[in-house]
Protein backbone atom coordinates (compact mmCIF):
# COMPACT_ATOMS: atom_id res chain seq x y z
CA UNK A 1 0.00 0.00 0.00
CA UNK A 2 1.40 3.31 -0.94
CA UNK A 3 2.41 5.13 2.24
CA UNK A 4 1.66 8.86 3.37
CA UNK A 5 4.16 10.24 1.59
CA UNK A 6 3.15 8.59 -1.66
CA UNK A 7 -0.11 9.71 -1.08
CA UNK A 8 1.10 13.19 -0.24
CA UNK A 9 3.05 13.40 -3.14
CA UNK A 10 0.24 12.37 -5.57
CA UNK A 11 -1.65 15.27 -3.85
CA UNK A 12 1.15 17.59 -4.52
CA UNK A 13 0.83 16.25 -8.32
CA UNK A 14 -2.14 16.93 -8.68
CA UNK A 15 -1.84 20.30 -7.49
CA UNK A 16 0.65 20.90 -9.74
CA UNK A 17 -1.24 19.64 -12.89
CA UNK A 18 -3.72 21.97 -11.94
CA UNK A 19 -1.68 25.16 -12.27
CA UNK A 20 -1.37 25.51 -8.53
CA UNK A 21 -3.90 25.05 -5.52
CA UNK A 22 -6.18 28.46 -6.21
CA UNK A 23 -6.85 26.63 -9.69
CA UNK A 24 -7.72 23.21 -8.13
CA UNK A 25 -9.46 25.21 -5.18
CA UNK A 26 -11.83 26.61 -8.11
CA UNK A 27 -12.34 23.21 -10.35
CA UNK A 28 -13.29 21.09 -6.40
CA UNK A 29 -15.57 24.08 -5.74
CA UNK A 30 -19.58 23.39 -6.07
CA UNK A 31 -22.62 25.99 -5.25
CA UNK A 32 -22.67 23.64 -2.47
CA UNK A 33 -19.82 23.70 -0.73
CA UNK A 34 -16.62 26.18 -1.65
CA UNK A 35 -12.83 25.16 -1.61
CA UNK A 36 -10.78 28.07 -1.04
CA UNK A 37 -6.92 27.94 -1.20
CA UNK A 38 -6.42 27.86 2.33
CA UNK A 39 -8.64 24.71 2.87
CA UNK A 40 -6.66 22.76 0.31
CA UNK A 41 -3.30 24.24 1.79
CA UNK A 42 -4.35 22.89 5.01
CA UNK A 43 -5.66 19.37 3.59
CA UNK A 44 -2.05 19.39 2.03
CA UNK A 45 0.07 20.55 4.72
CA UNK A 46 -1.54 19.11 7.81
CA UNK A 47 -3.47 16.15 6.77
CA UNK A 48 -1.49 15.35 3.84
CA UNK A 49 -3.91 13.99 1.55
CA UNK A 50 -7.16 14.82 -0.38
CA UNK A 51 -10.18 14.15 1.08
CA UNK A 52 -12.30 11.00 0.05
CA UNK A 53 -15.38 13.08 -0.99
CA UNK A 54 -12.73 15.06 -3.66
CA UNK A 55 -10.48 12.37 -5.20
CA UNK A 56 -12.71 11.33 -8.33
CA UNK A 57 -13.20 15.43 -9.01
CA UNK A 58 -9.58 15.37 -8.72
CA UNK A 59 -8.98 12.28 -10.83
CA UNK A 60 -11.50 13.63 -13.81
CA UNK A 61 -9.45 17.10 -13.88
CA UNK A 62 -5.64 16.17 -13.38
CA UNK A 63 -5.64 13.06 -14.56
CA UNK A 64 -3.73 11.85 -10.89
CA UNK A 65 -4.78 8.28 -10.31
CA UNK A 66 -7.41 7.81 -7.82
CA UNK A 67 -5.52 4.91 -6.44
CA UNK A 68 -1.95 7.14 -5.78
CA UNK A 69 -4.23 9.48 -3.74
CA UNK A 70 -5.88 7.56 -1.47
CA UNK A 71 -5.47 3.96 -2.00
CA UNK A 72 -6.72 3.11 1.55
CA UNK A 73 -10.43 4.13 0.07
CA UNK A 74 -9.94 3.21 -3.74
CA UNK A 75 -7.15 0.41 -3.53
CA UNK A 76 -3.68 -0.14 -5.10
CA UNK A 77 -3.57 0.23 -8.66
CA UNK A 78 -4.98 -2.53 -10.67
CA UNK A 79 -1.25 -3.74 -11.58
CA UNK A 80 -0.30 -3.78 -7.95
CA UNK A 81 -3.04 -6.23 -6.96
CA UNK A 82 -1.37 -8.93 -8.69
CA UNK A 83 2.01 -8.10 -7.15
Amino acid sequence: MNTPCEMKAAFEKAIELANGQSALARILSTPEKTVTQQRLWHWLKVKGVCPAEFVLRVEASTGVSRHLLRPDVFGEMPDQQAA
